[in-house]
């Protein structure tokens, strides 16, 4: 089994061409001082952030799940903007302290200077160790663990457990706008059945 191409969209910063980012940039930040503006995150968000490189992927990824939760709707009243806040936006904010460092950072300057990242040579013969211990059958390692996790999951869980899950990072919905989405939990998907008021496993 080989791993799929990656075709990257056009909010993956790392693979944009000139083009591409500058156009990013400018819908960033218009959006980001309309943020800080709107939710009063001045001090939360500092007037530097854009130099702050994970900083903005954050922010790009919490815009793109706006946008995604505050368009147009066959049904105007879905509650895609209130999971964005609770699911979003909010745990954003929580995460900021270990997202960047603004400790050194003022509302005129920023003191900001990105860790300097070095890798040991060493991990071009730890790679070929690990991946020669490896079983060259495709049905063992990663994607069998997988489907056996899936076949112990629980059949159906109820609405309180899945929003804790998501919570906790142990799940993820396919749909954060949406209140019902499908979620993935310890490798199995499950759907939101309106007659049992609970969510069954698909897979």
């Amino acid at each position: 089994m080989s791993v799929p191409p990656y075709r990257p969209g056009p909010f993956d910063w790392r693979h944009l061409d000139q083009q591409a980012a500058s156009e990013l940039w400018v819908e960033l930040i218009d959006w980001v001082e309309w943020l800080r503006e709107r939710y009063d995150f001045g001090r939360d968000i500092r007037p530097c952030w854009f130099r702050h490189g994970a900083l903005v992927e954050e922010l790009t990824a919490a815009m793109v799940a706006h946008r995604s939760s505050f368009q147009q709707t066959k049904d105007p009243y879905h509650h895609g903007p209130a999971a964005w806040h609770y699911q979003v936006l909010r745990p954003m904010m929580a995460r900021m302290p270990a997202i960047t460092d603004f400790e050194q950072c003022t509302q005129d300057t920023c003191g900001f200077t990105p860790a300097r990242v070095h890798t040991l040579t060493t991990i071009a013969e730890y790679v070929d160790a690990d991946v020669r211990q490896r079983s060259e059958s495709p049905e063992s390692g990663f994607f069998a663990d997988r489907d056996s996790a899936a076949a112990g999951a629980a059949a159906t869980l109820s609405m309180e457990k899945v929003i804790t899950a998501i919570d906790n990072g142990t799940a993820v919905a396919e749909d954060p706008s949406d209140d019902f989405s499908a979620v993935s939990l310890d490798g199995a998907r499950y759907e939101y059945d309106d007659e049992a008021g609970q969510y069954k496993r698909t897979e």
